[in-house]
């Protein structure tokens, strides 16, 4: 089970949404968080709305959602085959920071959530001291 479907009971969407970046954009309103990453095909959609939304509450689909960061950062971790098998982590959103907690079996997978969940578009802060480190 993957953790959109584990964590809010949603199905992946058909298209997932890629990353691209361009160094020439200077966006106030909708910073692109703690890697510089912009997430352009999310943020068209999101364009569509006025005001625009922030990215914080950017659905999976450019939607508005009240957890669309989590949900985002759910759906990064899908993309990695490696964390389909963590099923004790979950994802909590507080504002712009994401917060993670539970446990895992390594520093490494442990500094891989963090990595993921910074790269994705709107994360400001990533909060992992609730991911306790247990041997399987």
């Amino acid at each position: 089970m993957g953790w959109l479907k584990r964590l809010f009971d949603v199905e992946r969407p058909e298209q997932v949404l890629e990353l691209k970046q361009d160094s020439q954009v200077q966006d106030q309103q909708m910073g692109p968080g703690l890697t510089g990453q912009y997430d352009w095909n999310l943020r068209e959609k999101a364009g569509a709305h006025e005001p625009p939304l922030p990215p914080k509450h950017l659905g999976l689909e450019g939607e508005f959602d009240q957890q669309g960061l989590a949900k985002r950062v759910a759906a990064a971790f899908d993309r990695v085959p490696e964390l389909s098998s963590l099923e004790a982590v979950t994802i909590q959103q507080s504002g712009s920071s994401i917060i993670l907690e539970g446990s895992v079996p390594s520093q490494e997978i442990r500094d891989r959530l963090v990595e993921i969940a910074s790269g994705v578009d709107g994360t400001q802060s990533v909060n992992a001291e609730g991911l306790a480190i247990v041997s399987p």
